[in-house]
């Protein structure tokens, strides 16, 4: 099938949105041209590709086999890309990186220094979201790397490294929980709570935990901000469950203290650098993938983070 670029355009944007009105506001043109676009591919395909609902569209199998097409010719062209920029020796390259916040000071801002030193002419996206996000961007071909913290296990996705890093619970170093030498989870909801909303990783395996005690939190903060969960431990009394990595810095200076929690599966945390399964990767993301592996490996310094 010979498909043009602006019709994998359009359907990719009407599938990932589930909205035409959506879709032509993302790609700046009227509705009626999207609306044009999938019929004329919904007449090259033989089928529906959308079924039209009241508030925007629903995919059909067909929308979900040509999606799954459209992925693979995509990341197909960045292979090619990838390929021709190493004849070139890397001078050139372009880098998609979905991370959950957690990694970014610790890890990301580091790995990208330590690279564009080395390949000056490589550039980079960084998106910040929740473990959820980054495993659906992965798959769906709109990142080549993931940071997450405890990615499920999935098929569609390859570890390429991880970082253990045990779920604790954190508190200011006043606290009444800030003494303890170890909690447990029954202890810690007795106190206002902030937690990640549910598609964060962290919120996963909170859920998971209060479900297996038969146990039953009321947050008092629900926020996709890690930056709002330490402030919420830090100046409002309150307690979050944080792995070590995201809060190092406050930590160190002991505006903020970490309780480790009797608690199997937050012991077995890790934090997680995903690629897509069986995809050939661009020469920059290959590269970039072993640098991070390495700067995994070595924990940074006591000085101040690295920027680019």
């Amino acid at each position: 099938m010979n498909l043009e670029s602006s019709l994998i355009r359009y359907f990719r944007e009407v599938y990932r949105l589930k909205s035409i009105r959506q879709a032509s506001a993302a790609l700046n043109v009227a509705p009626s041209a999207v609306s044009r676009q999938i019929l004329r591919l919904e007449q090259m395909v033989g089928l529906p590709l959308f079924e039209r609902l009241p508030r925007g569209v629903a995919p059909t199998e067909a929308a979900e086999v040509l999606a799954r097409f459209t992925r693979n010719y995509l990341l197909d062209i960045e292979h090619v890309r990838g390929e021709i920029d190493s004849l070139r020796g890397l001078q050139r390259g372009h880098i998609r990186i979905m991370s959950t916040e957690g990694l970014v000071a610790y890890l990301l801002n580091r790995t990208i220094a330590s690279f564009n030193r080395r390949f000056p002419g490589v550039t980079y996206e960084l998106a910040i979201a929740g473990t959820d996000a980054v495993a659906h961007c992965l798959q769906d071909g709109s990142a080549d790397i993931g940071l997450a913290f405890n990615a499920e296990i999935d098929v569609q996705l390859s570890f390429a490294a991880q970082i253990p890093d045990p779920l604790c619970a954190v508190v200011a170093p006043g606290h009444p929980l800030a003494d303890a030498a170890t909690l447990n989870l029954s202890e810690v909801i007795r106190y206002a709570v902030g937690v990640p909303e549910k598609s964060f990783g962290i919120r996963r395996l909170i859920d998971a935990a209060l479900s297996a005690q038969k146990l039953h939190l009321s947050p008092v903060l629900v926020t996709t901000s890690i930056e709002a969960l330490k402030g919420f431990a830090r100046y409002s009394g309150g307690v979050t469950f944080l792995p070590s990595l995201p809060i190092r810095r406050e930590l160190d200076r002991r505006v903020l203290v970490s309780k480790p929690i009797i608690e199997d599966t937050f012991q077995r945390s890790t934090h997680d650098v995903c690629i897509l399964a069986g995809r050939r990767l661009p020469l920059a993301v290959e590269a970039f993938v072993e640098q991070l592996k390495i700067e995994a490996s070595h924990p940074p310094n006591d000085g101040p983070d690295q920027l680019i």
